[in-house]
């Protein structure tokens, strides 16, 4: 059992016009939200109900995001204590790299749902990242 860890506020942004299903947003949200630090071993996560009012979803998808995040080892749901991030984290191992391959994946079901061609996208992806490299790069 972990120590019960502070309930930080997080921001989930869900699309319903992506394509992809708002529980595996939630999953992929919160693993994102795990690989970058914003949360951490011991921190607890909103109520299955909280969760659903604060993202206007119905219940059951939160009910599925985190039956699916216990499944894969990245959260424990304790009935009384709550929802907590696992300590010896599942999620610690998601890289940046998984982040990124996971945003790209929203990407290409967006273009694809828009009607664009993976030639377009690839043409248009090539264009940003050109652009971008003659603007200023963030600082990690």
């Amino acid at each position: 059992m972990q120590d019960e860890g502070p309930r930080r506020p997080f921001r989930l942004q869900l699309n319903p016009s992506l394509g992809v299903p708002l529980y595996r947003q939630i999953v992929d949200g919160i693993k994102e939200l795990i690989a970058v630090g914003t949360l951490s071993p011991g921190d607890q996560l909103p109520s299955i109900r909280e969760l659903a009012a604060e993202l206007r979803i119905n219940p059951s998808s939160a009910v599925k995001a985190y039956g699916e995040l216990r499944h894969e080892r990245v959260i424990d749901m304790d009935q009384g204590r709550g929802t907590f991030v696992r300590g010896e984290g599942a999620v610690t191992r998601h890289s940046r790299e998984d982040v990124l391959h996971q945003s790209l994946d929203a990407l290409i079901a967006r273009a694809r749902t828009l009607g664009f061609s993976d030639e377009e996208l690839v043409e248009a992806l090539t264009r940003r990242v050109r652009k971008g490299r003659t603007a200023p790069r963030r600082q990690r």
